[in-house]
């Protein structure tokens, strides 16, 4: 899934932004809900990464939107 939204990305394709943020949203429920059995600070770091590059394509999708000819 990863793979096929990272390639989405890099072409600019529009659909990958909004399918991205979805995928990294679920990954980061998904490890708050790993992290309430396990306690393992890895998982916390990784949620933290997973927010930062959230903001991150949140970001890039509002200027490619912007410059995109309608």
């Amino acid at each position: 899934i990863k793979l096929l939204l990272v390639v989405g990305l890099l072409r600019g394709k529009l659909w990958s932004y909004p399918a991205s943020l979805a995928a990294l949203g679920a990954f980061m429920f998904y490890q708050v809900y790993r992290y309430s059995y396990t306690h393992s600070f890895g998982l916390l770091v990784l949620t933290v990464f997973d927010a930062v590059v959230m903001v991150l394509i949140w970001h890039e999708w509002k200027v490619v939107r912007q410059h995109k000819p309608a």
